[in-house]
């Protein structure tokens, strides 16, 4: 998961609503950006322009360890293990 957020909502209204009017888009479109629901030339600029000058910063998930489950019986006994690769 990758997104662009800032820590304070009202920042974010208001770079949301400065992306919107820079680059003649409406608000869904910059959440879609932001979201990295749309991978456009736009999106990628609304996206650079929110990190460099608006205060943006980027969450990824992408260096989260993902542990083994266990997958247990109703007697708690281990049928199975699920890994995601």
């Amino acid at each position: 998961m990758h997104r662009i957020d800032w820590e304070d909502s009202k920042k974010k209204g208001e770079a949301y609503a400065y992306l919107a009017k820079m680059f003649d888009v409406k608000k869904p479109a910059v959440s879609l950006a932001m979201s990295f629901k749309r991978n456009s030339l736009k999106a990628a600029q609304m996206r650079d322009v929110a990190v460099r000058e608006l205060g943006g910063k980027l969450l990824s998930d992408t260096s989260v360890e993902i542990k083994p489950t266990k997958v247990l019986d109703s007697h708690g006994n281990v049928t199975g293990v699920i890994t995601n690769k």
